[in-house]
């Protein structure tokens, strides 16, 4: 068998055939065409573990493929943009792998221009994969929000940044950096620039955590809810903004805990003993009516347009 047999045998989606082929080629003679045949076969034969839920296997296989990368010739940087396709793949299945690490070795600063480039499919936007990694990146630095994480972050940040200065995406990353370094005014300026044109509930909700003012993180935590459609991802605000009402309005307070606590039956979650404690400080309150609070929610409205009036 020769390589272009291997080649043929991917080509019909014989992933298997092919592996098992090129695997003796390779170990026999690490030529140009042998190397080139071994990295293709190896990405698709990692997609395909990872598609069976071997993951292991897969990760194995990654890790071979981080090896042989750099013996091949990649003029037009194609392997590389499956090299960052499989690190996000692999993010995904191991809660140990850190794409901080990861890109930091690698380099952000060698993508190409095609990998910071949206995609399209069935007319609707994708996320480059540049973009895609910088994700990965921030799920990194929100998990461990230390100064030493984001400074790791930041020069990635940066990079993206340089590609699309305006993406609401990397705005958000650059706020949460500022707030991790202690800047909360830079990124509650952020936030509210975010804000006056995206509807994105976390928006609200994260600059809601960066202020003091009480009336302002109840305007924008009933934003926040109203534009979550998932109740077991409301759950939370929900509960918070009743600690803010306990005192202004026990009816709306006990309207946002029952629904907290509905909620998060339904979901399987434990109730907290803060909120155990909470629903019996209320437990003889009536609630106020759905309807009521949904026109509570647009009474809000009034409170964030001011406050982006401001900014």
């Amino acid at each position: 068998m020769e390589v272009k047999d291997i080649f043929e045998l991917r080509k019909q989606g014989r992933t298997e055939e092919a592996y098992t082929a090129i695997l003796p080629m390779y170990a026999a003679h690490k030529g140009h065409y042998t190397t080139i045949a071994m990295f293709w076969v190896g990405v698709d034969m990692m997609q395909l573990r990872y598609q069976q839920r071997r993951l292991e296997e897969a990760y194995k296989i990654f890790q071979s493929l981080m090896r042989l990368y750099p013996t091949m010739e990649d003029k037009d940087l194609k392997g590389q943009s499956a090299m960052m396709r499989a690190a996000i793949l692999v993010f995904d299945h191991h809660p140990s792998f850190s794409m901080i690490s990861f890109i930091t070795q690698w380099g952000i600063t060698r993508l190409a221009d095609e990998d910071w480039t949206t995609g399209q499919s069935n007319g609707h936007p994708v996320p480059s994969t540049g973009m895609r990694i910088v994700g990965k990146v921030f799920k990194e630095v929100e998990a461990t929000p230390t100064v030493d994480v984001a400074l790791k972050a930041a020069p990635i940040l940066a990079e993206a940044l340089k590609h699309s200065p305006y993406n609401m995406n990397n705005q958000r990353y650059k706020a949460i950096v500022y707030r991790i370094m202690g800047k909360k005014d830079k990124a509650i300026e952020i936030y509210l620039r975010l804000i006056s044109k995206h509807r994105q509930s976390y928006l609200f909700h994260e600059l809601s955590n960066l202020l003091d003012d009480e009336q302002q993180k109840i305007a924008l935590l009933c934003k926040a809810i109203s534009s979550q459609r998932e109740e077991k991802f409301r759950q939370r605000m929900r509960y918070t903004l009743a600690g803010l009402l306990f005192s202004r309005d026990k009816a709306r307070a006990k309207y946002e805990l029952d629904k907290c606590i509905t909620a998060r039956k339904q979901a399987g979650y434990a109730i907290t003993w803060e909120m155990q404690n909470l629903a019996a400080s209320l437990a003889e309150v009536i609630p106020v009516t759905e309807v009521d609070e949904k026109s509570f929610y647009r009474q809000q409205e009034a409170v964030i347009r001011e406050m982006t009036k401001l900014s």
